[in-house]
């Protein structure tokens, strides 16, 4: 009777794994993203750098400007309304965001769209945000847009997939978007990293010194808002990227400006691309 009862038992137990694994999908089979993948931060604002060409969104104006490099002149690349264009990305002639349509500060009304670099067009290829490039194909997190009498949101479906030109839409069940990024791991290339150092407050990390490394070892300070003596004594790092040879980090002086500033990872030629009073989403 007890190897009877023992015998069930094992067998009950198979069953229960089989069916647990039925509904709930193995997360280590699953292909994860980070979608924050060169770059820490939000701060109101977004940066692909590609060749001699740096391309930055400022949500608050709904523009995405380029900077030459080379002829160190600006052009806008595009303008729309809503609240702008965030997690820049580039891929041939054209560059990819999530854009906000929404005017106000009390919802969202989110698209992922194309930019064609040439001539400032948007198209918009899904509702959605959160988006990566795998191969030819684009994954997403697809959301839903509800909205009330008191206010607009968008509503998370799940993650899906789709082409370049935001055909093909499939839901993507092995495939897993992180979204979050602890600002005290490094951003990593094949020549060297950028990483950050802070204070903490409670459980929050806040950068205020930024350092590239090269693959031999190297260090170079970037900028630290200790030693700036236009800072102020509560300023952080808000944004920071690695692209190619290159750093941009956004900061903020003691008279209210932020700044979106350009320069080499051998911490030489510093330029500063963009400078306005702080303000909402800036």
């Amino acid at each position: 009777m007890k190897q009877f009862l023992k015998s069930h038992a094992i067998l009950f137990s198979m069953l229960a794994v089989l069916i647990g694994c039925l509904i709930y999908p193995n997360q280590a089979d699953a292909k994860t993203y980070q979608t924050q993948d060169n770059y820490i931060g939000g701060g109101g604002c977004s940066v692909v750098i590609s060749g001699n060409k740096v391309y930055y969104s400022i949500t608050e104006t709904g523009k995405i400007f380029c900077y030459d490099i080379k002829t160190k002149k600006t052009k806008t690349i595009a303008k729309a309304g809503g609240k702008g264009f965030r997690s820049l990305r580039k891929k041939g002639n054209y560059l990819y965001a999530v854009y906000d349509n929404y005017g106000g500060s009390d919802g969202s009304d989110k698209y992922i769209v194309r930019v064609s670099i040439k001539n400032g067009k948007k198209t918009k290829l899904a509702r959605g945000r959160d988006f990566v490039f795998a191969g030819k194909k684009i994954y997403y997190t697809k959301t839903q847009h509800v909205k009330t009498s008191d206010i607009e949101y968008d509503k998370t479906v799940g993650t899906y997939s789709m082409s370049l030109t935001g055909k093909n839409k499939k839901k993507a069940k092995s495939v897993v978007l992180s979204t979050e990024r602890d600002a005290r791991t490094p951003i990593k290339t094949s020549k060297g990293s950028l990483t950050s150092r802070g204070k903490i407050v409670g459980s929050l990390y806040f950068p205020q010194a930024i350092d590239y490394t090269t693959s031999k070892g190297k260090k170079t300070e970037i900028y630290n808002v200790l030693k700036d003596k236009n800072a102020s004594s509560t300023s952080t790092i808000q944004y920071y990227t690695l692209q190619g040879d290159y750093i941009v980090y956004k900061k903020c002086d003691k008279n209210g400006y932020s700044k979106l500033i350009l320069v080499k990872k051998n911490g030489k030629g510093s330029k500063v691309l963009y400078s306005e009073p702080s303000a909402s989403g800036w």
